[in-house]
């Protein structure tokens, strides 16, 4: 109940167009509301650098509601994927921040932690969403001493269940031809 309370009020602070501090399955990361302008453009001045950034979905709906066209390789891959550590890129509705996209892709995942889920879903569905680290260094673990170092980019922490691989998520893009895994 506790861990819920803090994904409710961590939910609220994405809403308010701040940026936080979070774990997911996978790795720490730093989120915003891809919806929020001001938000991104922090996350991007933390991250030092402009796009792309991935979208953390609450739900295989709502992530493949995103597509311009559901192929038969998406569901799939959606459908043996998610929830889990992978990552899929491929054509999606502008709707979002341009940050979200490059050349018209998305990359989104439906991460295996329950409570990332539920705070993308606090959130209306999706949440900008990066690894915790700056360009060129290894992410950082979640603690009061990196957020007070980095207080200038990061509103919020919502602290970790502990619950981690430590490795970023497998990466595939779906074109029209093909599935290419990227990482």
């Amino acid at each position: 109940m506790m861990m819920k309370m803090q994904t409710l009020k961590a939910a609220k602070v994405l809403r308010q167009g701040r940026v936080l501090a979070h774990q997911t399955s996978t790795l720490a990361g730093i989120a915003a509301s891809p919806l929020c302008p001001a938000a991104v453009a922090k996350v991007q001045r933390f991250k030092q650098r402009k796009a792309p950034f991935l979208l953390l979905a609450d739900s295989k709906k709502t992530a493949l509601q995103q597509a311009v066209y559901i192929s038969k390789d998406l569901r799939t891959l959606a459908q043996t994927s998610w929830a889990g550590a992978v990552t899929l890129v491929f054509k999606a509705r502008k709707h979002l921040h341009p940050a979200c996209y490059q050349s018209g892709y998305i990359a989104i995942r439906v991460d295996a932690d329950v409570e990332t889920r539920r705070l993308a879903k606090a959130c209306g569905g999706l949440m900008l969403s990066s690894s915790f680290n700056r360009k060129g260094q290894v992410v950082m673990p979640l603690s009061k001493r990196i957020h007070f170092r980095y207080h200038r980019h990061i509103d919020a922490m919502l602290p970790s269940t502990g619950q981690t691989d430590g490795k970023a998520s497998k990466i595939y893009k779906i074109t029209g031809k093909k599935v290419v895994q990227l990482r």
